[in-house]
Formats: structure tokens, C-alpha cells, sequence
């Protein structure tokens, strides 16, 4: 595609990474090049997979493609950042004051949902069923430390790592994407952190992503910018993002929506009502976190001819819209330019010529003769301009006033 290729997103009924994901591969973005590029990413190699699904949406069925990030993790969110001066995150070390022994070892099954991020706002329940198998062995003397390795949960099934902003810069900048690609995720994945590191009043070398962390919020974002790449997008418009209400349910507690990533996220982008009826969180952190970092503007698009467009899908279900993100990707145009006419595809194919396929329309030449009369009957013209429409078969004729030498009234007769 041409420098001039752009794109606008349409997330007035909300925004999330796999939407997104899911509206670029319905435009075009070949779903093996998405793939293959995130291949490149050595440091996540064999731990996700990507698929996609054709679904309808809404009262009305609105048909979109759906992303599917598979992951070789159970998911797990990491634990909130603790206040300086404490310390309450997984995998670190704590100190008692009191003193005792003891080991013990369990069993048990059960079957308990695992959230992840669903792309529409609300997590999405996995189901897993599943063993553990606990052998702890504490050993307390007043001061001592115990740490809980993270490399393996109690099952054994190896534990999802909890990645910080530098840990996915590395994972990009060691990647075979493009510059443009690798420019753009940091960014988003930047904004990400300064959203976590305000909300939780931290440094930001301190943020351990939670949801955004995960595999699946990687490739989701990496994916959506790479996908613009494909299509040869560089320039990005997007529409105001809704502001809804309600509360979402996360390992924070009960909090409103939007959430306080989110929330944080929203300054410096227009923000609308949302769709009637819509309760709930609308806008993902990864979603607000790619339209801010790639959009120029937010609002109506520029002047473009759309080429393609993409409807990418949630899992969210509401009573009087449908949960989508749209995409039209297309060439700019000017509209200040001296050539405002621009052929219309569909109608410009009923007049190719049949008999050539090199003249993309029917055309023949016209030949246009004038001349300049001076001193002339005017009689005399309109015999002429009858003769040479009747005899010599002239397609059209007609008279312009002109002045002539010496301020001469004359016609020029074409």
C-alpha cells in the first residue's frame, strides 16, 4: 500500500487488544505473517498460540472475527505493588518473630475459574480442572526468610513469569520486527506501566504488570501493531472512546468503571456516553493504551477512500448493541486539491471498454477547430454553424463574442 495508507478504529462501543487484533486480521492482515513476525519474539517462543473464529454480535448478528491467544500458562495475576517500606508480593522474603517447625504434605483436586482478559472489558472465566500436590516444609527461628519459587505452581504445571516494563522492552528489542513495530509496542507498553505506577503510587521499575503482563495481553498488543504494519499503516485516526459506568470485579477488589488504569489512561483522549444499556467496563487498559499511542487524532476521520474494513469482535454480550471494534483502513486524500473528482470503482467497471483491456473505460478522440471571424455578416455565421452540423457532421457548434484588432467586435466560431 501507498505512503498515504491510514487507518481509523471505531471503538465508540469500547476498545480491548484482541478486539482489535481481531478487526485488523478481518481487514486483510494475514493471520501467518502475524504469526510468524511474533515467532521472532524469542522470549516468548512456545508459550501462546493464535487462532481466530468467526462469531456474530448483538440483537442484530453483526458477524466479526474473534482473536484466540492461547497460552501454556494457568494464568495468574500478579500481586499489587506494596506501599515503599513493605514488602507483600509473591516469591519474596518475609521475616517472623517467632519461632517453630513443622512439615506437612497434601492432595486435593478442584475446579476453580482462572480469569484473563477477555478483550470487551469484562475477564473472561477459564475453566480448568486440575491437581495439587503441596509438600511444605517450614522452618521458623525468629529471623528467617522462606521464599516461594515461582518457577513451578503447586501442580507443578510451570507458572506464568511476571514480567516488568524493561523485561518487555528486552523481548521486543531482541525481536526481528520492524523498527515501526518495536517504536510503537514500547510505547504502548510504556504508557501501560506509568498508568499501574500512578495507580499503585510506586516507581515505575516497580511495576510487575498484572492482566497486561500476561501472554496474552503481549501478543495481543504487539500483534495489533504488527498487524497495522502488514496492512502498511502509518498514519492512525480513532473515534472518541465511550465512558461507562458500573463497577468491574478484579484481584483489587470491586472497583468502578472505568478502572483506575483505565481512568489514568483517559487523560488527553475524548471520551463519549456510552452506548445505551451498556454496563460494565468498555475500555481495557491494552485497548486505551494502543489508540493512545498510535492515534493522531481522535474525532471524525480525515478525507480517505476506504479499501478495506475489519469488524474485530468481544465476548461481552449487550441488549441493544453489538460488542465490536471496527477498522477502515484507506488512502487519504486531499480535499483542498484542484482534483476533487475520484472515480467511483463500482460504476468505473460497467464502462471498461470490452473490446480492450488495456483502456480501462470506453473512450474515443474529439477534435475541436476554431476560428476567429472578423468583419463577417453574422448571417453568414449562422448558415455556416447549420451547414456543419447537417453535412459535415460536426458533434456540436457554437458562437463566442470576442474583441479583435483595434477593439473590433468578432466571433470565434468553434
Amino acid at each position: 500500500m501507498s505512503s498515504n495508507t491510514m487507518a481509523f478504529i471505531d471503538c465508540s462501543a469500547g476498545i480491548a487488544g484482541d478486539m482489535l487484533l481481531g478487526a485488523l486480521i478481518d481487514a486483510g492482515a494475514p493471520l501467518s505473517d502475524i504469526k510468524r513476525g511474533l515467532e521472532s519474539i524469542r522470549g516468548i517462543k512456545g508459550e501462546w498460540d493464535l487462532s481466530t473464529s468467526k462469531v456474530w454480535k448483538g440483537p442484530g448478528s453483526i458477524a466479526g472475527t474473534k482473536a484466540h491467544v492461547g497460552s501454556i500458562y494457568q494464568h495468574k495475576e500478579a500481586a499489587p505493588p506494596a506501599p515503599e517500606g513493605h514488602d507483600h508480593g509473591h516469591g519474596h522474603s518475609h521475616s517472623h518473630g517467632h519461632s517453630h517447625s513443622h512439615s506437612h504434605s497434601h492432595s486435593h483436586e478442584n475446579s476453580h475459574d482462572h480469569q484473563k482478559d477477555s478483550g470487551d472489558g469484562e475477564a473472561e472465566p477459564i475453566q480448568m480442572d486440575h491437581d495439587h500436590d503441596h509438600d511444605h516444609d517450614h522452618d521458623h527461628d525468629h529471623d528467617h526468610d522462606h521464599e516461594n519459587e515461582h518457577g513451578h505452581d503447586a501442580s507443578g504445571v510451570e507458572a506464568e513469569p511476571m514480567r516488568n516494563l524493561d523485561d518487555i522492552k528486552d523481548l521486543i528489542k531482541d525481536s526481528e520486527l520492524s523498527d515501526w513495530v518495536k517504536e510503537k509496542s514500547v510505547a504502548v507498553f510504556t504508557l501501560l506501566a506509568q498508568a499501574e505506577a500512578h495507580t499503585h503510587g510506586t516507581a515505575l521499575d516497580q511495576i510487575h504488570f498484572h492482566e497486561v503482563g500476561a501472554i496474552d495481553s503481549i501478543v495481543d498488543t504487539i500483534g495489533s501493531v504488527l498487524a497495522l504494519d502488514l496492512l502498511g499503516v502509518r498514519e492512525v485516526h480513532a473515534s472518541f472512546l465511550p465512558f461507562s459506568s458500573g463497577t468491574v470485579k478484579c484481584m483489587h477488589g470491586v472497583l468502578p468503571v472505568p478502572p483506575p488504569a483505565t481512568f489514568r489512561l483517559m487523560i488527553g483522549v475524548p471520551v463519549c456516553p456510552a452506548p445505551k444499556g451498556a454496563k460494565g467496563e468498555l475500555v481495557t487498559p491494552t485497548g486505551i493504551s494502543l489508540v493512545k499511542a498510535l492515534a493522531s487524532t481522535f474525532g471524525e476521520p480525515p478525507a480517505f477512500i476506504p479499501t478495506h474494513t475489519g469488524v474485530g469482535a468481544g465476548t461481552k454480550e449487550f441488549p441493544e448493541h453489538a460488542n465490536i471494534v471496527r477498522v477502515a483502513i484507506g488512502t487519504k486524500i486531499d480535499p483542498m486539491s484542484p482534483d476533487k473528482n475520484y472515480a467511483n470503482p463500482a460504476v468505473a467497471g460497467a464502462l471498461r471498454s470490452p473490446d480492450s483491456n488495456s483502456i480501462p473505460y470506453a473512450s474515443e478522440k474529439v477534435v475541436v477547430l476554431e476560428t476567429n471571424l472578423d468583419d463577417l455578416n453574422p448571417q453568414v455565421i449562422g448558415y455556416i454553424s447549420e451547414r456543419l452540423l447537417s453535412e459535415h457532421h460536426a458533434l456540436d457548434v457554437w458562437k463566442q463574442p470576442i474583441q479583435m484588432k483595434k477593439n473590433r467586435p468578432g466571433v470565434c466560431l468553434r
